[in-house]
C-alpha cells in the first residue's frame, strides 16, 4: 500500500527504506547490505532489470530477473522486492514515485553519488549512506571480487582444454 510501512509495536508506522541494485551474484555482502538498511525500517528492494543492466554494463546477468527476484524476496529482512520500473543508472528514481520511501539507503561507493543526493533532495527523501561492511566474522565480498574468484576457479579446474569428457560424453567447454 501507499504511505508508511507496517506498524511497529508502539503503533507508529515504520519508515520505508528503499535500496536498489543488480544483486546478480548474490553474496554475503548483499545480505549484510540488506540487514544494515532494514535497521532503518521496512526494506523495499528494487532490482535492475536484465535489459537495463545490459544497457548500462554491456553484459548479461548470471541470473535472470525471475531468479534474482526469487532469491532477494526470500531474504528474511526484505519486506518487499520487485523489479525496477525505471531505466538508466538512476532506475530507482521511478521506483521512488511508486514506493514513496522515507529513506533511500546506499553504500558510500555507489556510482553517481552527487546525482543520487540531488534526486533525494528533489523528492524530499532522506538519504542514508553507509560504508560497505562485511558481516561479523565473514570476509568482505563484492560482485567484482566474486567474478574474479569465479574466473580463478574455472581456470584452475583440472582437465581444462585437454578435451576430457564429462557426464554426457561432451567435451568441456570454456565459459
Amino acid at each position: 500500500g501507499e504511505g508508511k510501512g507496517e506498524e511497529e509495536d508502539g503503533g507508529e508506522p515504520k519508515k520505508k527504506v528503499l535500496v536498489s541494485g543488480c544483486f546478480d551474484l548474490l553474496h554475503s555482502g548483499h545480505v549484510e547490505f540488506f540487514k544494515q538498511a532494514a535497521k532503518h525500517g521496512d526494506l523495499y528492494v528494487r532490482l535492475g532489470r536484465d535489459e537495463n543492466i545490459w544497457d548500462l554494463k554491456q553484459h548479461k546477468t548470471m541470473y535472470n530477473n525471475a531468479e534474482r527476484l526469487y532469491m532477494v524476496k526470500n531474504i528474511a529482512c526484505v519486506h518487499d522486492a520487485a523489479l525496477s520500473t525505471g531505466m538508466g543508472r538512476y532506475d530507482f528514481e521511478a521506483d521512488m514515485d511508486v514506493v514513496k520511501p522515507d529513506i533511500y539507503f546506499c553504500n558510500e561507493d555507489a556510482s553517481g553519488m552527487e546525482n543520487r543526493v540531488a534526486i533525494c533532495e528533489k523528492k524530499g527523501i532522506e538519504m542514508v549512506v553507509a560504508p560497505r561492511d562485511a558481516a561479523e566474522g565473514l570476509e568482505a565480498r563484492s560482485s567484482t571480487s566474486m567474478k574474479a574468484r569465479l574466473k580463478e576457479m574455472v581456470e584452475q579446474e583440472p582437465g581444462e582444454g585437454k578435451g576430457e569428457e564429462e557426464d554426457g560424453g561432451e567435451p568441456k567447454k570454456k565459459v
